[in-house]
């Protein structure tokens, strides 16, 4: 009888033991989370209107157009930015003897690294590697416009492997017979027709948008808010091929509230972040502040002198105007706590809750970005497990 009992006992004290655990993990009396690295940008949220000096490029010649240069490519006065061919079989002849042209100067850089005392394979290995791995993060974003420039190079420094180690000497009859392809689509091209020159140096854009007559830097004063609520796209011309972008210094137009505006004044420099991947940042100057007659906005007006191939093409795009930044460790508002006079959290240290210093940098109703600290136990570090939910919290307390 008294066995019986017992084991009645020891169950039940079991079955009490095993909801205990079951309710303490399904209910535990705290949360945490991680402190982790977290930037934040304050600033305005607007668009920009790109203003700069440019030319239309035109051509009134019959015939197929060969571009020389690419979108976005810098060219100088002079230079030919076409040729002109009779037809459409002519100008893809002269495209493939471009390409041909560029493997026989591929090739010959190669013969240059012949010498294996003046070759590091461990330098080559990893170009090898880098390429490759550019291949397979361009292949899986399904950015295929990035590959060729990966297997190009991928398949340079695997033959400059081979020369250096003596496997792969003579390019004879390679470059033999990309000669022969060139002579004999030399033979089938014809003549070049005409060629279309720069009349400035700049950056050539092949595409046009009909704002270039009515967004020039001649009269800033004229951009104000209406200016742009009323801006109409101008007309197109058929003989019309592209434009150039020729002077260096340009515009950033950004439409903001009127009270806003108040904060700029002109000479300052600021920052400007955009969505490129070229310029992501850019350092400006405050050359006006338009406001507007009839209603409650302005127009900064932004110079900026740094230039690439992506800003030359564009017209308008996505622009912050940066007022203060932040860097540092994101953590909840709700586990913030002022104990003694100090803010902070409190963090698990083992099995305890443990009260950290805490300096704020930023906070709004969600988070605060804390001051990042590496090496002070006293204060809040990276990866600390903050607890963000806990009662009749106290250094020490057991919370497991």
């Amino acid at each position: 009888m008294n066995n019986k009992f017992v084991k009645i006992g020891l169950s039940v004290l079991i079955i009490a033991f095993l909801l205990f655990q079951i309710y303490s993990a399904t209910f535990s009396s705290i949360s945490t989370t991680s402190a982790i690295p977290f930037e934040y940008t304050e600033g305005i949220d607007t668009t920009g209107i790109i203003i700069r000096d440019e030319t239309l490029v035109k051509n009134s010649e019959q015939g197929t157009l060969h571009f020389a240069v690419v979108d976005g490519e810098k060219i100088a006065k002079g230079g030919v930015i076409a040729h002109i061919y009779d037809g459409d079989s002519a100008s893809a002849n002269a495209t493939k003897i471009e390409e041909l042209k560029a493997q026989l100067k591929q090739i010959e850089e190669i013969e240059g690294y012949n010498n294996m005392l003046a070759v590091d394979l461990n330098t080559v290995n990893a170009k090898i590697s880098n390429y490759y791995n550019d291949f397979a993060f361009n292949s899986a974003l399904g950015k295929y416009d990035k590959l060729n420039d990966s297997v190009s190079g991928l398949l340079t420094m695997m033959t400059r492997k081979k020369v250096a180690t003596g496997e792969q000497t003579d390019f004879s009859s390679l470059k033999d017979a990309i000669n022969i392809q060139i002579d004999q689509l030399s033979q089938s091209s014809g003549n070049v027709k005409g060629s279309i020159k720069a009349t400035v140096s700049g950056y050539f854009v092949s595409v046009v948008d009909n704002f270039e007559d009515k967004l020039s830097t001649k009269d800033l004063s004229v951009f104000t808010p209406d200016y742009f609520n009323e801006l109409t796209e101008g007309e197109s011309s058929e003989d019309v091929i592209g434009k150039i972008v020729y002077d260096y210094e340009w515009y950033i137009a950004c439409l903001v509230p009127i009270n806003d505006s108040k904060f700029y004044k002109i000479g300052e420099t600021v920052t400007l972040k955009t969505t490129t991947t070229s310029n992501p940042r850019l350092t400006a100057k405050v050359e006006r502040v338009n406001l507007s007659p009839t209603g409650d906005d302005a127009v900064i007006i932004f110079s900026c002198n740094e230039m690439s191939s992506e800003l030359a093409t564009m017209r308008s795009g996505a622009i912050t105007i940066i007022k203060n930044e932040y860097s540092g460790l994101k953590v909840d508002s709700k586990a913030l706590r002022v104990v003694d006079g100090k803010t902070g959290v409190y963090i698990v240290s083992g099995l305890e809750a443990k009260f950290v210093e805490a300096n704020i940098l930023y906070s709004n109703d969600s988070y605060a970005i804390c001051e990042l600290n590496n090496s002070d136990s006293s204060k809040l570090r990276l990866y600390d497990e903050v607890i963000v939910k806990g009662k009749n919290l106290y250094d020490g307390k057991i919370i497991y």
